[in-house]
């Protein structure tokens, strides 16, 4: 027993140093909201949610090593996405895989990261009950959101697939819902619900519902923020019109489209030329884009308001109007 438990040790140890250095090359730790100018924030809303749903004394001084463990889990999708996208910065800084001295490495990184994640909650929680469905939990939400990851990068458009007939506001919001909808909101929350006896049977129908377009608000808003504002202030060069990536902004601008300007489009999107990117920006100008993004915001956001105060507990209220303050702020 005193083997397994150093040898434990020792990976979480290891797990550790690898998580910090990849804090220092800024391999993403939690999700950000607003520009990344809310991360405390977020985790502090995890943690008080955490907290406020542990209905069991002995599961508070381990409540840091859960939240911790929610953001290593993280930490591993959103180096895989930087991959997967080919991203070039995160949060200001170079992507971890783009350092000459880690490339594809990153790759075994993002298990060692996923792996030594399951190893500390065994750590701690292996010998509970409840361990089992902690493990179930984390796995179905690593299953939908690579679902959501494959759909995202499966139905991108080029010139050579034609396959704008793909770019529908349906798989927009199921890549939305799969990809950020599911381990941004509704993991936390059935996280913490698997903690507390019972717990799972009181998460809502309702509450589902609202995670799932809070996914849909915060793929938007990511969507936008590629587009319409500059990557020194979200530490992030955008390339979604480069990909051919489908977006809100690529599915609602093809529904206001003429003729035309939808053979403009085709013509100019998912391309790198820096031209043929101008051009899609300027399509977007022509059509307004930016207000109408804005105008489907603010209306979504105050549904989302009303639907949220109408929840049957006080803590799904509590965790979901603090995170959709989180991602619009700027709306208060």
């Amino acid at each position: 027993m005193a083997n397994l438990f150093l040898r434990r040790a020792l990976s979480y140890n290891q797990f550790r140093t690898l998580h910090k250095t990849a804090i220092k090359y800024n391999a993403p730790v939690p999700i950000t909201f607003n520009m990344y100018k809310n991360q405390q924030k977020f985790r502090e809303v995890q943690a008080e949610v955490l907290n406020t749903l542990m209905s069991s004394p002995r599961f508070e001084h381990q409540l840091i090593d859960v939240e911790h463990w929610m953001t290593k889990i993280q930490a591993y999708l959103l180096t895989v996405d930087d991959i997967v996208d080919a991203s070039q910065t995160r949060r200001g800084k170079e992507c971890w895989y783009l350092h000459s001295d880690v490339g594809l490495g990153a790759v075994n990184d993002c298990g060692l990261l996923l792996t030594c994640a399951v190893e500390v909650m065994d750590l701690y929680f292996g010998k509970e009950p409840i361990f089992s469905d902690l493990i179930k939990t984390t796995n179905r939400m690593l299953l939908q959101t690579s679902i959501g990851q494959y759909l995202d990068c499966s139905s991108g458009y080029s010139k050579e697939k034609n396959n704008l007939d793909k770019f529908t506001m349906e798989l927009f919001n199921s890549i939305a819902y799969q990809k950020t909808g599911i381990y941004s909101f509704k993991f936390p929350m059935l996280l913490a619900l698997t903690l507390v006896k019972d717990g799972k049977n009181k998460y809502s129908e309702e509450a589902q519902k609202i995670a799932w377009d809070l996914g849909r608000l915060l793929q938007f808003q990511n969507d936008y923020k590629d587009v319409f504002v500059d990557d020194m202030n979200t530490g992030k060069v955008g390339t979604d019109i480069q990909e051919g990536k489908l977006t809100w902004f690529a599915v609602t601008a093809l529904q206001r489209c003429t003729e035309e300007q939808r053979s403009i489009f085709k013509e100019n999107y998912g391309s790198d030329n820096p031209e043929q990117v101008k051009r899609i920006k300027q399509l977007f100008d022509e059509l307004e884009m930016e207000k109408v993004y804005k105008e489907s915001e603010s209306e979504l956001y105050d549904d989302l308001v009303r639907r949220i105060k109408a929840l049957p507990t006080k803590g799904e209220t509590q965790f979901y109007l603090e995170i959709l303050e989180a991602c619009c702020k700027h709306l208060y």
